[in-house]
């Protein structure tokens, strides 16, 4: 009898799950449920091998109800969902080693950025003292994972049709984060202490709490549903490039879920949220290569829609505080001053991963019309300025340059293809929600929407891609235009 190496590698993972396994129940301590994981990630990525792009999408689809619940331990994040399958997908690909095209130069240069920004967070990361576990962890969920999960969309996404598979798993999974928002509004319960985090009540807007769906934190909640509502308008004009028996399915359900992340976004209370509603479905349905009267009308349409809800919703007491509350403004000017008083007390590397808070007390305080500075840096860029300094913040800002020129690459691949528009449309909607709410929020250090924005990238990096000439045709291309500069040379002579 012939043994198979699969057989072999079966065998050996079967046992050691069978022993892993018996070392949990005997002594479940952390050693052991750490290594009863690895050899269960191990096996699992064996599965996700023969469709690493249905284990994607369920992993978006699953992620926000699991969020809270899957965790190792219940109050701490050793082991969380994300963790896990993101790196049974990784491993799944490592596994498979499938041949790959040559990545476009634009795509490249952003890979790279990310690779170096990445990198020097960890070394920062290493050397942060105190807690310098918190600071791994922040690098783990911040950095690591949205690496993955880009890489991850970008290899798999393959096709247009893959592009728009994982766009509804975008749309399916801001669905469910809205609604579990809403529901926490409507029905009072709250999933942010499971997930690692504490209800936050808006002392400014009475005491009214502020929904954090399957998150941590509302910030997560309220940026996470930008991007899946970018992702949803893609989804749903994409729909309208294929056949009629197609069109019908995203033209009802398209509009349906991306009414209920609107709903959801609102009832954030975010005043960036709010800001953003607009810019996405402006720049998600109206911008295309070409059409700027489309642009235009659409622009025309939502700012009037956007001033018939604006004024009735002025007699909303919440509403009205939220809008003319003035005082935090204040608030985020001082501290954006602290956050470079910060930095000069460590101008080359910063403070610190996650230092920010604790250095405040080694500063003067700050205050701007009155209000004083607020503990939290408030801002993506003057948190990384003052944590990782001058070197982390070049870093950072290299990123932002070279994401741009990703996806300016993507406007002319999308030139002459409906479905590309759609994706560039979309993909521009989510960085500037981001940007925007990096700007006023510290954004940065908080994982899942940092996934959810490495997901859309992905998508565009594999249109990119797919819009390449095969690595054979642009060699038979150069060997022509070898083959051509001898005859040029001798009919000059």
């Amino acid at each position: 009898m012939r043994i198979t190496p699969s057989a072999a590698w079966t065998v050996l993972y079967t046992a050691v799950g069978i022993l892993t396994l018996s070392a949990v129940l005997i002594s479940p301590s952390v050693p052991t449920v750490v290594l009863f994981t690895a050899s269960m990630l191990t096996a699992f990525a064996l599965l996700c091998g023969r469709s690493p792009l249905a284990a994607g999408v369920a992993w978006l689809v699953l992620s926000p109800a699991l969020y809270p619940f899957v965790r190792y331990p219940q109050s701490g994040s050793l082991l969380t969902f994300d963790r896990m399958y993101l790196s049974a997908l990784v491993l799944a690909l490592v596994m498979k080693r499938s041949t790959r095209r040559p990545s476009a130069p634009s795509v490249r240069a952003f890979v790279i950025a990310a690779v170096v920004f990445a990198a020097l967070f960890l070394i920062r990361a290493a050397t942060t003292r105190p807690n310098v576990v918190g600071a791994l962890e922040t690098f783990v969920d911040a950095v690591l994972l949205p690496c993955a999960a880009f890489c991850i969309c970008r290899h798999t996404a393959d096709t247009p049709r893959k592009l728009r598979v994982w766009a509804a798993g975008l749309m399916v999974s801001g669905t469910l984060v809205a609604l579990l928002g809403i529901t926490e509004r409507l029905f009072g319960y709250e999933l942010a202490s499971l997930s690692g985090g504490a209800v936050r009540a808006d002392s400014e807007a009475g005491g009214v709490i502020r929904v954090s769906g399957p998150y941590s934190v509302p910030e997560v909640y309220a940026l996470t549903l930008a991007l899946t509502l970018a992702a949803t308008l893609f989804w749903w004009m994409s729909g309208r490039t294929h056949g009629a028996r197609l069109r019908a399915l995203p033209s009802f359900v398209g509009p349906v879920l991306a009414t209920v992340q609107l709903v959801g976004m609102v009832v954030s209370l975010f005043r960036v949220a709010w800001a953003c509603v607009p810019v996405i479905l402006v720049i998600g349905l109206g911008l295309r290569f070409g059409h700027r009267l489309r642009f235009a009308v659409v622009g025309f349409a939502v700012a009037l829609a956007t001033l018939t809800l604006y004024v009735p919703l002025q007699d909303n007491a919440v509403f009205r505080t939220r809008m003319g509350n003035t005082a935090n403004v204040a608030g985020r000017l001082a501290t954006y001053q602290m956050g470079v008083d910060i930095w000069r007390s460590a101008p080359l590397t910063g403070v610190g991963i996650n230092q920010f808070a604790d250095t405040q007390s080694r500063v003067g305080v700050r205050e701007v019309w009155g209000v004083r500075a607020v503990k939290s840096p408030h801002s993506s860029f003057v948190a990384t300025l003052a944590e990782q300094g001058a070197v982390g913040f070049t870093a950072l800002v290299a990123v932002c340059g070279f994401c741009a020129r990703m996806l300016r690459r993507l406007s002319r691949s999308a030139s002459a293809d409906q479905t590309y528009q759609a994706l560039r449309a979309a993909v521009i909607a989510g960085a500037v929600s981001y940007l925007a709410f990096s700007v006023e929020l510290t954004m940065l250090p908080l994982g899942p929407s940092n996934v959810v924005l490495a997901v859309l990238l992905g998508l565009a990096a594999a249109a990119i891609q797919q819009s390449q000439p095969p690595a054979a045709e642009r060699q038979a291309e150069v060997g022509t235009g070898r083959a051509a500069k001898p005859r040029l040379v001798e009919s000059a002579s």
